[in-house]
């Protein structure tokens, strides 16, 4: 007998309560309130954040500003490339009970061409649809030239993909919502201290997977900010890699 080991993380629920704890333990939340800039002090002690609301001091910093990473680590040299992707939901054709939890895998599928699509089962309600996605094919923009609208050309595609693999699946179209990638060359994490300013902890680069592990990458950066050092292996995520900055 096979055992499965896997699972799914709803990443609204997961944000809310990591927020409701962090609110209990006196973190002060702030909201749409976009950063400016942020300055290390040359002393290596200390950091100013400029908002559209304020000016802000602190000993330490994270920054972790997905797709607003190329302008807010400009100086780190992370090749980083900020992608458009598009996320669908279909009605099946002979209802949804087939693809409920429990009875539809979550799936990668590559066709002959190389395109790759994947899909998860339906964890709502009947009207919400079953998502599919195209891995890897979106458009290069930035957090803040990204187009929301999604086309008729981009369902049609996505409907011949699955038609032809998942027949059930090429249902009346349901929704559509887009997001952003935050590649790394070689689609891996950057999560470090600053290679100039060690008060400053980075996270980025996700590549699209990041916020599976948003538990252990939120521990990291926690001992980063606070002791300088985390005993868990994170060479792999050196920005070092990339060769632009020099330590």
């Amino acid at each position: 007998m096979i055992k499965q080991k896997a699972g799914f993380v709803r990443p609204e629920n997961s944000v809310l309560a990591h927020l409701i704890q962090a609110e209990k333990h006196g973190a002060e939340l702030r909201f749409y309130e976009p950063v400016i800039c942020w300055e290390a002090h040359p002393s290596g002690e200390g950091v100013t954040v400029t908002t559209a609301d304020g000016v802000y001091e602190a000993g330490r910093l994270v920054i972790s500003p997905g797709a607003w990473a190329p302008s807010l680590l400009e100086d780190m040299g992370l090749s980083l490339k900020i992608e458009r992707q598009v996320m669908m939901w279909f009605a099946p054709t002979d209802g949804i009970e087939p693809f409920r939890l429990g009875q539809l895998p979550i799936y990668v599928w590559e066709a002959e061409d190389g395109v790759q699509f994947y899909g998860i089962p339906s964890l709502g309600l009947r009207g919400e649809g079953v998502k599919v996605a195209f891995f890897r094919m979106g458009q290069t923009c930035t957090a803040d030239t990204i187009d929301r609208n999604v086309y008729d050309f981009e369902v049609a595609k996505m409907r011949e993909y699955i038609g032809n693999r998942i027949p059930q699946l090429k249902g009346k179209f349901l929704q559509a919502k887009t997001c952003l990638y935050s590649n790394t060359p070689d689609e891996h994490f950057v999560i470090s201290l600053h290679p100039e300013y060690k008060q400053v902890a980075i996270g980025a680069g996700f590549s699209g997977h990041g916020f599976k592990f948003v538990s252990v990458v939120g521990e990291i950066l926690a001992d980063l900010a606070t002791t300088g050092t985390t005993s868990l292996p994170i060479e792999l995520f050196s920005p070092n890699r990339f060769n632009k900055i020099k330590l």
